[in-house]
C-alpha cells in the first residue's frame, strides 16, 4: 500500500542526517581557514578551470579549490530521494512501490554576502570591506510557529582582514544550526565546498579510491563523472567540464533489506549552478530576504513553547461518546488515535502507536484500551490483522461526533480517563506524542491530576520563554 512510503523516507532522512551527507570532516565542526593562496581568490574565470582528464584525485581537489577560491557562486538545487523496491521485497516499508521525495534549497555568494534558503531557514551574512565587519540576519519561514514567534537573529562581528567568511561563526547559533540540519539532506553541502578549509577530506584519504566514470548527460549537458569510495561508502560527482561546477552528486544509500540499490538513488541536483552572474542577471538572482512579519531582533534564537493545551482538558465526555469508543469493553484509560487522511503522513503513524503501546507495557500500564480510527477500509483490515486484537480499529466516519467533542483533527490523539475525563490531546502523532501519552497514563495511574499538571507546566514553560526572550532581545 502507498501509505507505507513515509516510513522509508524518514529512515533515509535520519540516515542522511546521521552521516552528515558527506564523507570527511564537516564544516560545522572544523572551522574554516583562510584561502591557501591569493591565486585561489583571483581564479574566477571559467577559462582557467576547464577540467581535462587526469588523476581523478587531483581533478576533484582542483574543483573544490574552484569553490574555495570563488568570489561569486549561486545555484538553484534540490535533494532527490528515489526509492525502488526489489520485486520480491516483503517488508511493509516497500509495499508502496516506487517513491520519490524532493527538498529544494538555494545558495548565493557574492564575495561579500552569503544568502541561504534551505528548508525553513532564511539566512544572510553580509560583510563590509571597509571595516571587515560581518552582520548576520536569519529567520525561519514557519507559519505553524508564527515564524518562530517573529524572531530574527542579528549578530555582528569583526573578521580578520582578507579572510574568507567563517562558516562556523555564521552557524554559531545552536537553533539555527539545528534547523539547517533538519531537512531531508542536512545542511546544503555547497556551503562546505565554499567555506571549509579542507572540504570532504574523507574522500582524499590514502585509503579512498577515486576513478573516472564514462561521461553522462544531466539537464541536457554532457558531464564528466568522478566516483569516490571511502569507508565503504560511494559518491559520484557529476561535473560541468567547462567551469568546474558540480551539477549532481550521487550519495550512498543505507543498507535496508528489500531495496533495489541499482535503481534507487539519493542525489543532490543543481539545476542551476554558476561562478559568475550571467550578463544583466545579477539583480534577478538576488534573494527576497524580507520577512512577512515585524521581526523581534534577538541576539540568539530562543526555542518557542508549543501551542497552549486544549481547553477540552479536564472535561468529561458524554456517555454516548464513550459507548462508541468502548464498544462494551471498558478499561481504566483509553487512548484514541485518529490517523491522517494523507497517505504520505499516515504511513508512519502506526509505528508511533506501536511504540506507545510497547512503552506503556514496559511501564506496567496494562489496563489501557487502544483505539485507532481511519477512513481507509483496506488499511483498517491490515491494521486489525497486524495488531490481532491488541488495538481496536474503527471506522473514522463512525466517530465524527467524538472527534467534534475532542476537537481532534486527522493525525491527532487523545487520552481519556476511566471516569470519561479528557486527560490529554495531541495535535500530531510522532515521537513526542509517544512520550506524552505514556507520561499521562503513568501520572493518571499514580493519582496525579493530569490536566491541572499540564496547564501548570505550560504556564511555567511560557514564563520561562518570555524571560529568556526578554534577555535575548536586542535593544
Amino acid at each position: 500500500m502507498k501509505r507505507k512510503r513515509d516510513g522509508l523516507i524518514q529512515q533515509f532522512a535520519k540516515w542522511i542526517f546521521a552521516c552528515g551527507i558527506v564523507a570527511g570532516v564537516s564544516a560545522w565542526t572544523t572551522g574554516c581557514s583562510p584561502s591557501s593562496s591569493t591565486s585561489e581568490e583571483a581564479a574566477t574565470t571559467p577559462q582557467q578551470f576547464v577540467i581535462a582528464r587526469g588523476q581523478p584525485r587531483d581533478r576533484l581537489r582542483q574543483i573544490f579549490a574552484r569553490y574555495r577560491g570563488s568570489s561569486y557562486y549561486q545555484d538553484t538545487s534540490e535533494v532527490v530521494l528515489r526509492v525502488v523496491p526489489l520485486a520480491n521485497a516483503s517488508s511493509e516499508l516497500f509495499s508502496g512501490g516506487k517513491q520519490e521525495q524532493r527538498a529544494p534549497f538555494r545558495v548565493r555568494w557574492t564575495g561579500r554576502q552569503l544568502d541561504v534558503q534551505a528548508y525553513a531557514v532564511r539566512l544572510r551574512a553580509n560583510s563590509t570591506p571597509q571595516s571587515n565587519q560581518v552582520e548576520l540576519n536569519a529567520w525561519f519561514d514557519e507559519p505553524e510557529t508564527r515564524h518562530f514567534d517573529s524572531q530574527m537573529l542579528v549578530d555582528v562581528w569583526q573578521k580578520p582582514e582578507n579572510q574568507r567568511l567563517n562558516l562556523d561563526r555564521v552557524l554559531a547559533d545552536e537553533v539555527l544550526r539545528s534547523k539547517l540540519s533538519a531537512g531531508l539532506a542536512g545542511p546544503p553541502p555547497q556551503l562546505e565546498w565554499l567555506f571549509a578549509g579542507d572540504p570532504m577530506s574523507g574522500i582524499f584519504e590514502p585509503t579512498a579510491k577515486l576513478k573516472w566514470l564514462p561521461d553522462a548527460n544531466f539537464a541536457g549537458q554532457k558531464m564528466r563523472r568522478i566516483a569516490a569510495e571511502t569507508e565503504g561508502k560511494s559518491y559520484v560527482f557529476w561535473i560541468d567540464p567547462t567551469v568546474s561546477v558540480i551539477r549532481r552528486v550521487e550519495l550512498p544509500l543505507p543498507l535496508i533489506e528489500g531495496l533495489d540499490t541499482k535503481q534507487s538513488s539519493l542525489t543532490l541536483e543543481f539545476r542551476r549552478a554558476e561562478f559568475a552572474p550571467q550578463s544583466g542577471e545579477e539583480d534577478s538572482t538576488r534573494f527576497d530576504f524580507q520577512p512577512p512579519f515585524t521581526p523581534q531582533r534577538v541576539s540568539r534564537f530562543v526555542p518557542v513553547p508549543p501551542p497552549p493545551p486544549s481547553s477540552i482538558l479536564g472535561r468529561r465526555l458524554p456517555n454516548d461518546a464513550m459507548r462508541a469508543l468502548h464498544a462494551g469493553n471498558k478499561a481504566s484509560e483509553l487512548v484514541l488515535f485518529r490517523l491522517s487522511e494523507a497517505e504520505s503522513e499516515s504511513a508512519a503513524e502506526p509505528r508511533w502507536i506501536a511504540a506507545a503501546i510497547t512503552q506503556s507495557r514496559q511501564s506496567n500500564l496494562s489496563h489501557v484500551r487502544w483505539v485507532v480510527a481511519t477512513e481507509d477500509s483496506g488499511f483498517r483490515r491490515e491494521l486489525a490483522s497486524a495488531w490481532s486484537g491488541a488495538v481496536t480499529v474503527l471506522d473514522a466516519k463512525s466517530l465524527d461526533d467524538v472527534f467534534g467533542l475532542l476537537r481532534l483533527r486527522p493525525g491527532s490523539a487523545a487520552v481519556i480517563d476511566a471516569d470519561q475525563t479528557v486527560l490529554l490531546t495531541e495535535r500530531q502523532i510522532n515521537a513526542s506524542t509517544v512520550s506524552n501519552v505514556v507520561a499521562a497514563l503513568a501520572d493518571d495511574s499514580a493519582g496525579v491530576d493530569v490536566p491541572k499538571k499540564i496547564l501548570a507546566d505550560y504556564q511555567q514553560l511560557n514564563r520561562a520563554y518570555e524571560a529568556e526572550l526578554a534577555n535575548a532581545l536586542r535593544q
